[in-house]
Formats: C-alpha cells, structure tokens, sequence
C-alpha cells in the first residue's frame, strides 16, 4: 500500500488530539517548554494543526475513491475547527496574563 499525503495528513490530525492533551497536562510542563524552547507548547500544537490542514487540501488531488474523500473531508473539518480553538485559546490566554 502507498503512503499518499493523503494518509499523513490523516496520521497528522489524529496525533494532534495526544499531543494536544499531553501539552496542556500540567503548568510545570508548560512553563519548562516555554523556558526551553521560549513558545508556549500550544503554538506547536497550533503548527502541526496547520500542517495537517495544507497537507489535508494537497491530499485531496490524488482522491480516486470514497475512503480517501471522507479522510480528506475529515482532515479538512477537524483540523479547520481544532486550529479555531486553539487560537480561541491561546488568544484569550494571553489576554489572562
């Protein structure tokens, strides 16, 4: 089976919600990876959203049957509503400090 962007941009989405969890699990992780890397984790998380969204729009050239629409469509919906609510986040998070 080949590996198209497709597919990634599937893997991508879907690794977006453990990475999503595990950047917001505690405030100490957090303020270690912003003194490390000087970003908030989130803005990663906000990155790779983005990501999987432009590789979910090239995805969707190579469609030849329904499974890969739906996963198109699917990347395309969760990643447009998941990067919103970050950005609701980390736009409203910044106001609080």
């Amino acid at each position: 089976m080949k590996l198209t962007i497709n597919i990634w941009s599937f893997i991508l989405t879907l690794s977006c919600i453990p990475i999503f969890f595990i950047a917001i699990s505690s405030a100490n992780l957090i303020s270690d990876f912003t003194q490390v890397l000087g970003t908030h984790p989130l803005n990663i998380v906000l990155g790779i959203t983005l990501t999987a969204f432009v590789l979910g729009l090239i995805g969707l050239k190579d469609v030849r049957e329904w499974k890969a629409m739906a996963r198109s469509i699917f990347t395309i919906i969760f990643t447009m509503g998941f990067s919103v609510l970050l950005i609701f986040i980390l736009f409203f998070g910044s106001l609080l400090t």
